[in-house]
C-alpha cells in the first residue's frame, strides 16, 4: 500500500515537472517569435517555478501525511519507530547481561 501511494507522489512530481518545462518551452516560443519579451518570459517562467516548487513540496507533505495516517490505520510501524525499539531492545539486553542474566539468542 506504501508503495502505491509513493508511486503516486513520484508520478504527481513527474507531472509537475513537465508542466513546468512545458511552460518554459511556451514562453520561449513566444520570445521567439516576438510575442513576449525576453524580460517578461523570464519573470512569468520565475514565478511559475516557484509556485511549482510550492505545490511540489505541499503535494509531498499530503502524501505522507496520507501514507502515515494510512500506515497507522492498518498498524504498520514506520521505519524510524523499528529502529527505536531496536535500539530499546539493545538497551535492555545490555542491561540485563550487566546484572548477570542471560540475554536471549539472536533470532
Amino acid at each position: 500500500m506504501a508503495d502505491a501511494l509513493r508511486k503516486l507522489l513520484l508520478a504527481g512530481l513527474g507531472a509537475l515537472d513537465l508542466t513546468e518545462e512545458k511552460a518554459k518551452t511556451v514562453f520561449n516560443d513566444l520570445v521567439a517569435r516576438g510575442e513576449i519579451s525576453e524580460k517578461d518570459a523570464r519573470e512569468v517562467v520565475s514565478s511559475w517555478s516557484k509556485r511549482t516548487a510550492e505545490q511540489r513540496a505541499r503535494l509531498q507533505e499530503d502524501i505522507e501525511k496520507t501514507v502515515h495516517r494510512a500506515m497507522n490505520a492498518v498498524g504498520i510501524a514506520r521505519h524510524a519507530e523499528l529502529e527505536a525499539l531496536k535500539a530499546r531492545i539493545a538497551e535492555l539486553e545490555a542491561k540485563l547481561a550487566a546484572t548477570g542474566g542471560a540475554a536471549p539468542p539472536e533470532a
